[in-house]
């Protein structure tokens, strides 16, 4: 899969290996950088903080693709496609917060992101009956801090609670890399990691086919189809690119 070289390079770039774990070679922010200047007055939920995780993220799944590819031996039909949606996410997430010129802009998505975040892990919460020893918080608590950091900075309260999606991040920073196909690659490969046969059926490649007792049914044998993994690798390579582009502007600028 030479077409996956370049995001291969990437991450490699990008990490330094030891035996006990794997660092992620990311320019620390500069005191007076336009990034340092966003986290100002943003407390414990800062814009680096959300968008070193996410680029972490997305170079944690291009690592484990990578060992997929060149160490396992046999590649699967649906893993490549749901570690690729693992890169495309995050760099998405990171791209469409820091590619915003407005400072305001950047920390209403910084704290959306937040908010999201910890409404999920309020759910967590309350399926598990946890609750945080003190010093910490509840999840419903932090999301009451987030929505006063967003009025104490004078921010859009209806674009800091509007409700988070993918969707939305994937086609902006599709739009910002010249990539309007990029909603479609993720559908796709959101497809496999879900199960959907839909995806299976119309992305892969098929190599035998038997009839089931049942005379509506037909057993499939499918196998990874590799010109069409090509598109989601290229946007997935394009995001984590871009995002790492506009985060060296963002932490030296």
């Amino acid at each position: 899969m030479q077409f996956l070289s370049e995001l291969f390079e990437i991450a490699e770039s990008l990490t330094e290996h030891t035996e006990q774990q794997i660092s992620f070679g990311l320019d620390e922010v500069g005191p007076t950088s336009s990034l340092a200047q966003d986290d100002v007055g943003m407390g414990g939920y800062k814009v680096s903080s959300l968008v070193t995780s996410s680029i972490g993220a997305a170079v944690d799944h291009v690592i484990a693709l990578r060992s997929l590819v060149m160490k396992a031996g046999e590649v699967t039909n649906a893993a490549p496609w749901t570690l690729l949606r693992g890169v495309i996410e995050p760099s998405s997430l990171a791209v469409w917060i820091l590619d915003d010129p407005n400072r305001a802009h950047r920390r209403e998505r910084t704290l959306r992101v937040w908010r999201h975040d910890m409404t999920e892990r309020s759910y967590w919460e309350r399926t598990t009956g946890h609750v945080p020893s003190p010093p910490g918080q509840k999840a419903t608590d932090r999301i009451k801090q987030i929505d006063g950091i967003a009025k104490e900075l004078g921010l859009r309260m209806q674009q800091v609670t509007e409700r988070f999606r993918y969707s939305h991040t994937v086609r902006a920073a599709g739009t910002a890399v010249n990539m309007p196909e990029a909603l479609a690659r993720w559908q796709e490969c959101s497809g496999f990691a879900h199960g959907r046969t839909w995806a299976a059926v119309r992305f892969s490649q098929p190599v035998s086919a038997a009839r089931m007792r049942d005379p509506d049914s037909v057993m499939l044998g499918l196998a990874l189809n590799e010109t069409l993994l090509e598109q989601a690798a290229d946007l997935a390579t394009a995001l984590l690119n871009k995002a790492l582009g506009d985060y060296a502007d963002a932490a030296n600028g």
